[in-house]
């Protein structure tokens, strides 16, 4: 830490090397991470299923009238869109099958999908039972199919391809879940590393103390029982001798 300016000065060689020490807590945080992760997305979270099923928007009974629709573009795409998400329809889906949903909770299962210069839109729905999933969206179609002749005034929308239930949850992905979760525990475990040794202003040795207060080190004075260590176990070892000594007499 530099007095004039307090900034910290971070070598990277000294916070690799850190790391390097504590690489064992390092990676038990990343273990534990992961592991947390991979049990709350496996156990904790609900799988959902999604099933799309599409519709082709234009009628071509009339030649010229689908060439001016082709001329309006997205703007008539837009307009079938609002049409499947309103209310009148999205109640009707809930009372054909039957699901006791209210038009918020089932309206959140549907996104619809216009992908570009195309007459086609897609009705995807996300919800835990994959036969139900199914079934949503080819009632969707069913009905839309009704209520765009209905307010439009223009022929029934044709349907291209019906829902299939999935065989696999769309969500969610644990691979990924569990990925992430190592990574946040490697950040946190290296990020707690790094604040301990930033807040840590102690001497630990001579370069620290002529690095910081510019002064020479003229000796150093080891730990007490440093240097007694060996002395310690010899006089152990002396006393362990005579109570065996005296164990024989």
């Amino acid at each position: 830490m530099n007095s004039k300016n307090d900034e910290v000065e971070i070598d990277l060689w000294e916070i690799f090397l850190l790391i390097l020490h504590h690489l064992p807590l390092v990676l038990l945080t990343t273990l534990i991470g992961g592991v947390i992760a991979g049990f709350i997305s496996i156990y904790a979270i609900t799988p959902m299923y999604t099933s799309t099923a599409k519709m082709y928007i234009l009628a071509n009974s009339d030649t010229m009238i689908s060439l001016a629709d082709l001329q309006v573009g997205n703007n008539l795409a837009n307009d079938y869109e609002e049409l499947i998400l309103s209310r009148p329809v999205v109640e009707q889906v809930s009372e054909n099958l039957d699901l006791n949903l209210s038009y918020g909770a089932l309206l959140g299962c549907v996104s619809i999908n216009n992908r570009d210069n195309t007459r086609i839109i897609g009705i995807k729905i996300t919800f835990p039972d994959p036969v139900l999933a199914k079934e949503i969206a080819n009632e969707f179609i069913s009905v839309a199919q009704k209520r765009i002749t209905q307010i439009m005034k223009v022929d029934e929308p044709t349907l291209v391809e019906e829902a299939v239930a999935a065989s696999r949850p769309s969500s969610p992905n644990n691979r990924r879940n569990i990925m992430m979760g190592a990574v946040i525990g490697l950040l946190l475990s290296i990020g707690f590393l790094l604040i301990r040794h930033i807040l840590d202003d102690t001497l630990k040795n001579a370069d620290d103390v002529e690095q910081f207060l510019r002064l020479n080190t003229l000796a150093s004075v080891p730990e007490e029982g440093g240097t007694d260590n060996t002395e310690k176990k010899r006089s152990r070892k002396r006393k362990l001798w005579g109570v065996r000594k005296d164990g024989h007499r």
